[in-house]
């Protein structure tokens, strides 16, 4: 990796070499780095006054040259001067932007040059960079990232499309045409204030109007052979911060894609979409220290796609426990810019988060594309980890509601020891639902409480359905971990079906369950001019989806169910309901 000296970034001098195809290796005699190509000759750094020399001939001296721990490292300034091989420091990214004439396993930068996008009377012009890593097959699908709005000096010079590089990578080894491209035009003001996403929407068009051009065998476009190589009826989008909301806008407008699925990770939500999100499956990342949405407004995008009249594919949402925002890209290693000083020592390394960024998206990619449904839509447990990684899970697949919050709900539960309540889990002064906080911002967010004092408690719910055809029961729910009856311990339930001749079947769900965990935390109080404090909980709550198979509840005839039954097992609790129904 780079290191920082002497407020100087200096590159590692065998690494890249060694990229680029060149032999390198230490000569003893003159005490330094000595390296060559068949076609560029015989390069020398002496270490000792940091020349560099190419067939005895000085071409320049680098003053940083050093040598760390057995390692030369040397200034990008260096890279000038040799054969097939430019470098260069990015600070607004801190990216070391390194390309080469050999390309690394089929990854190539690309720069198609100027563009240009309208933005009503104004033409804005913009370089049609990024990306693109080639795999080997044809009409193989494509993945396109989209990065998000992070300081930017120049458009053309600040490659945060670089910093998802490493998937673009691991991608095409995985059979996929992939690339990554720089959409920072549309978070630049060099040619005046962006309106909402529409230069992304231009750039996306562009830059695919000449890759299609190129996979049907046009030459000279890209740096890379792309006849044959990618199909545009098999497409996946990526998104990160900003771009993580303007990819639905992204597969709403362009004609030339036909959008399969997209990943929306730490979306922001800034403007509103123009239409209903597109009917695809849609997987959906929010890391718990996200400093920079610092609401995690996933939470609201999940809950509009759940919202959507007709909307009939699913959606993943994950909270990853202890990730960052900056976290999913290679070119925003820093802390977050409104982190919690308090928290940054929790926060995941940023190589764990990119390994648990790559499974998921390869996996979202790989089941979508196979099955048209997002990795966790057809899983019988929604687990607690993701790859190895911890997380909490919410899933919205299509089914029947047997049971909905909402302001009146609560009216049809029939209750033996538990205090039913509806409350409002918004985001604004109407909020009822005291410190519990879920992720998203909301001006209207039903749940009802049901809280217990005694173990055996039960809250019953009179439905009428027929489960035969169903395949899982669902949850959507959380332990309300601000209120002391949870007593920090996590809780467990048992789901009861009662049929029209009154036989009864019952699944326990254990306590452990990450939906009915207690989530370290304390209640903070936020003083408000006029009225009373707000209370709030130190840590965000994301609401929990449980499953239960339906073969599970035996002896009952599952096509006349009358009840479902939920009995606590704790000497006393509080869960916040969301939704029961069927999955099938």
């Amino acid at each position: 990796m780079p290191r920082y000296l002497s407020g100087t970034v200096l590159l590692p001098l065998r690494n890249i070499l060694e990229q680029a195809g060149y032999a390198v290796e230490w000569d003893a005699q003159s005490q330094g780095a000595a390296f060559s190509l068949d076609s560029a000759g015989t390069y020398l750094l002496r270490m000792a006054d940091g020349a560099l020399t190419l067939d005895g001939e000085t071409l320049w001296t680098d003053p940083k040259a050093i040598v760390l721990e057995g390692t030369t490292y040397v200034s990008a300034e260096l890279f000038d001067y040799v054969e097939g091989v430019s470098a260069d420091w990015d600070g607004a990214t801190n990216t070391a932007v390194v390309t080469t004439d050999a390309p690394r396993d089929n990854v190539y930068c690309y720069d198609l040059g100027e563009g240009t996008i309208t933005q009503g009377t104004r033409e804005i012009p913009y370089r049609m960079q990024g990306v693109i890593g080639v795999p080997d097959g044809e009409n193989c699908p494509v993945v396109i990232f989209l990065h998000g709005s992070h300081p930017i000096r120049s458009a053309a010079e600040n490659r945060y499309d670089l910093g998802f590089s490493y998937l673009v990578d691991q991608l095409a080894d995985a059979g996929y045409l992939a690339i990554s491209m720089n959409v920072g035009i549309n978070y630049s003001f060099e040619n005046g204030e962006p309106s909402g996403c529409e230069r992304t929407v231009q750039v996306v068009e562009q830059q695919i109007a000449l890759l299609k051009q190129a996979m049907e065998g046009k030459e000279g476009i890209f740096p890379c052979d792309l006849n044959k190589k990618g199909d545009l009826d098999q497409v996946i989008l990526v998104g990160h911060s900003r771009a993580g909301y303007d990819v639905f806008e992204v597969a709403a407008r362009t004609e030339l894609l036909e959008v399969k699925g997209i990943v929306s990770a730490a979306p922001a939500l800034v403007t509103p979409l123009s239409s209903d999100p597109v009917d695809v499956p849609v997987g959906i990342i929010i890391p718990q220290y996200d400093g920079d949405v610092t609401s995690l407004d996933g939470g609201t995008l999940f809950d509009q796609l759940e919202n959507t009249p007709e909307r009939s594919s699913g959606t993943d949402l994950i909270y990853l426990e202890d990730g960052n925002h900056g976290g999913f890209s290679t070119a925003l290693v820093r802390p977050d810019p409104f982190a919690d000083r308090e928290t940054l020592p929790q926060v995941m390394e940023p190589e764990k988060q990119q390994a648990f960024f790559s499974a998921y998206v390869q996996d979202f990619v790989k089941s979508v594309l196979e099955t048209g449904k997002t990795p966790l839509e057809t899983d019988a447990s929604i687990s607690d980890q993701y790859a190895g990684y911890p997380i909490m899970a919410r899933v919205d697949t299509a089914g029947t509601v047997l049971y909905r919050a909402a302001a009146d709900s609560v009216k049809s539960l029939q209750t033996s020891g538990v205090a039913a309540e509806a409350v409002n889990a918004c985001s604004t002064l109407d909020h009822t639902a005291g410190s519990f906080r879920i992720p998203g911002s909301f001006q209207q967010y039903d749940l009802t409480r049901l809280g217990w004092d005694s173990a055996g408690s039960s809250a019953t719910i009179p439905v009428s359905a027929d489960l035969k055809d169903a395949t899982y029961l669902q949850m959507d729910l959380a332990q309300d971990s601000g209120d002391t009856r949870n007593r920090q311990q996590d809780q467990s339930l048992t789901v009861t079906l009662r049929d029209a001749e009154g036989r009864e079947a019952s699944v326990q769900v254990k306590a452990g369950t990450p939906a009915l965990t207690w989530q370290e935390g304390t209640v903070e109080t936020i003083p408000v001019a006029g009225q009373e404090d707000l209370l709030q909980y130190s840590t965000f709550t994301p609401l929990g989806t449980v499953r239960l198979d339906m073969e599970a509840f035996s002896g009952v005839d599952l096509g006349k169910i009358t009840q479902v039954t939920l009995t606590f097992g704790q000497p006393s609790g509080s869960i916040m309901l969301r939704e029961i129904q069927t999955v099938k």
